[in-house]
C-alpha cells in the first residue's frame, strides 16, 4: 500500500471520528482490494451471502467498538487533564506577589486594588483553555513569585481570541488585564502594552482605565493618568462606591502633586481620608497619610511631612505591613536627609532596602538606591554616591519610569558640578528637562533649571545664570513650594546677585 503523503493527515486523526473512519475506511479497502486482486476463491451465492453478513455484522460491531472507544479515550484524557491542575492559595500568592510594587504604587491607593487584580489572573489560571502541565507550571512559578509562564499563556489567549473577532473582544481585553495585573508588578512597559489593549478592546471596564491611570502616574505622564481616572469617575456618576471614589481622589491627589499643585493634591488626599477614617479602612488611612505626609514634604514642611509618616508607620506596624513600612522609613529618611541628620537618614532607607530585599520589590530599589546617593553625596563620599545613583537609573530606565529618571539626572547633574564636571552636569539637567518638559511635570524641573543656573554661573555667564533662577524660582511659587530648601537656594542666589549688580 502506498503510504505517501500520510504525514499531512497524521495530524487530523486526533479527532476520534475521523480516526474511526479512517479505519473503517483502511479496513474495507483491504478487503475491497483483495476481492479485485482474484486471490480469494469463487464461492456459491448460499455462502457467499454467508460471508456478506459476517462481514457486515462483525464490521458494525467493529466501527461500533471504535466509535465508542475513541470517544471514551478523548473523555479519559480530559478527565485526566483536569484533574492533574493542582490547587494553590490564590490569597496568599496574590499577597506575595503584590509585595513586589513600588513605593510609589503603594501610594497610590491602589494596594487593595492590585491584589484584587492578581487574585482574578491567577483563578482565571487555574481555569485557562490550556493544557494542564503549561497551568500547573504557571501556578508553581506565581507561588515563587515569577510570573513569567503565567503571563505567555494569558498572552497567547488575549492573542487568540483578539484574532477571533468582535465577538470574543470582551474575552481578549480580560486576558489583557490579567496579563496586565501580572506585569504591573516589574514590567510597565508591558503592563501598560496590555492595558491599553484592555480599554481598547473593553471601554466600558473601569478596572482596566484604573489600571491604566495607576501606570502612566508610575511612568510619569500625568496628563493621560488624570484622563484615566476621570473615566473612572465617570463609570459612578451617582458617587455611591465610596470606597472606589476615594481611591481615584487619592490617585488625582498623586496626579496634582506630579504637577506641582500643592494646594489641589492636599484637598484630594484629604478628601480621600475622610472617606477611609469613616469606613474604618487602616491601610487605606495608612498610605493616606503617607501620601499626606509627602506633600508636605515637597513643600517644604518638614514637621508636618515627619507627623504623618509616623501616623502611617504606627498603623503599618501594627498590621504587620511590611510594604507600608518600607515607604515609611524611605519618607522618613527624606525629611532626615533635608534637615541634615544623615545618620538617621541612612538608617532609615538601609531599613526600607532591606525590607525591598527580603520581599523582591525591585521596583522600590531603584528609590532606596537613589535616597542613598542623596546621603552620601551630602557626606562628601561622591565616588559611593555615584554607584548608587547609577543603580537606582539602571532600574528606572528598565521599568520605563520616565519621571523618577529624570531626578536621578538631577542628582549626578549636582554630584558632578560638585568634582567641577561642568559639561558632565549640564548633560543630566538637560537630559532631565527633557523627559520633564516632555511630561509637563514641574516637580524635578523646577531642581534641574536652578541647576543649570547654577553652571551657567560658575562660567560667568551671569544672565543666563539669572534667567534660569527665575524659571525655578517661578516654577516653585506655581507649586506653592517656597519653603523648600531648592527653593530658599535659589531665591538667595538670586538676592546674591541683585546685590552684586
Amino acid at each position: 500500500m502506498n503510504f505517501a503523503g500520510f504525514e499531512k493527515i497524521a495530524p487530523h486523526l486526533a479527532s476520534p471520528l475521523v480516526l474511526v473512519g479512517f479505519v473503517l475506511m483502511l479496513a474495507y479497502g483491504i478487503h475491497w482490494q483483495l476481492m479485485k486482486s482474484g486471490l480469494l476463491s469463487k464461492v456459491d451465492k448460499n455462502d457467499s451471502s454467508l460471508i456478506i453478513r459476517v462481514f457486515l455484522r462483525y464490521g458494525f460491531v467493529l466501527a461500533l467498538v471504535l466509535i465508542l472507544a475513541g470517544f471514551g479515550l478523548a473523555a479519559w484524557s480530559k478527565y485526566l487533564d483536569t484533574e492533574k491542575v493542582i490547587s494553590i492559595d490564590v490569597r496568599k500568592t496574590a499577597e506575595l506577589l503584590s509585595a513586589q510594587l513600588g513605593v510609589k504604587d503603594q501610594q497610590l491607593s491602589a494596594k487593595d486594588e492590585q491584589i484584587k487584580s492578581l487574585t482574578e489572573a491567577i483563578t482565571a489560571l487555574s481555569k485557562a483553555d490550556a493544557p494542564a502541565k503549561s497551568i500547573n507550571t504557571a501556578l508553581q512559578e506565581l507561588e515563587k513569585g515569577n510570573t513569567e509562564q503565567a503571563k505567555a499563556i494569558f498572552a497567547e489567549i488575549a492573542g487568540t481570541k483578539e484574532t477571533a473577532g468582535k465577538t470574543n473582544y470582551r474575552e481578549a481585553a480580560e486576558a489583557y488585564r490579567h496579563l496586565g495585573a501580572l506585569a504591573f508588578l516589574n514590567d510597565t512597559k508591558a503592563a501598560l502594552s496590555a492595558y491599553q489593549k484592555a480599554v481598547e478592546l473593553d471601554p466600558d471596564n473601569a478596572e482596566g482605565w484604573y489600571q491604566l491611570g495607576t501606570l502612566f502616574l508610575r511612568t510619569g505622564e500625568i496628563d493621560e493618568a488624570e484622563k484615566a481616572y476621570r473615566k473612572v469617575l465617570a463609570f459612578d456618576e451617582s458617587g455611591q462606591d465610596k470606597e472606589w471614589q476615594a481611591s481615584v481622589s487619592g490617585n488625582l491627589g498623586n496626579v496634582y502633586l506630579e504637577r506641582g499643585d500643592m494646594e489641589q493634591a492636599e484637598q484630594m488626599y484629604k478628601k480621600a481620608l475622610e472617606v477611609y477614617e469613616a469606613l474604618g479602612s487602616k491601610e487605606d488611612l495608612a498610605i493616606g497619610y503617607s501620601n499626606l505626609g509627602n506633600m508636605y514634604l515637597e513643600r517644604g514642611e518638614l514637621d508636618k511631612a515627619e507627623e504623618m509618616q509616623k501616623k502611617s508607620f504606627k498603623i503599618n506596624q501594627h498590621l504587620d505591613s511590611k510594604e507600608g513600612m518600607m515607604s515609611n522609613y524611605s519618607r522618613l529618611g527624606a525629611v532626615y536627609g533635608i534637615r541634615g541628620d544623615l545618620d538617621q537618614a541612612e538608617e532609615m532607607n538601609k531599613k526600607a532596602l532591606s525590607i525591598a530585599e527580603t520581599i523582591g520589590s525591585y521596583v522600590n530599589m531603584s528609590g532606596y538606591y537613589a535616597n542613598l546617593g542623596i546621603v552620601y553625596e551630602q557626606r562628601g563620599d561622591l565616588e559611593q554616591a555615584e554607584v548608587m545613583y547609577k543603580k537606582a537609573l539602571k532600574i528606572t530606565k528598565e521599568q520605563g519610569m520616565k519621571s523618577t529618571t529624570a531626578c536621578i539626572y538631577v542628582n549626578l547633574g549636582v554630584l558632578y558640578r560638585i568634582r567641577g564636571k561642568l559639561k558632565k552636569a549640564e548633560g543630566m539637567y538637560k537630559e532631565a528637562l527633557e523627559i520633564k518638559e516632555a511630561l509637563g511635570s514641574r516637580q524635578c524641573m523646577a531642581t534641574a533649571v536652578g541647576n543649570l543656573g547654577n553652571i551657567y554661573a560658575e562660567r560667568g555667564e551671569l544672565d543666563q545664570a539669572e534667567e534660569l533662577w527665575k524659571k525655578s524660582l517661578n516654577l516653585y511659587q506655581e507649586m506653592q513650594a517656597m519653603q523648600h530648601p531648592d527653593a530658599k537656594k535659589v531665591q538667595q542666589a538670586l538676592d546674591e546677585l541683585a546685590e552684586r549688580n
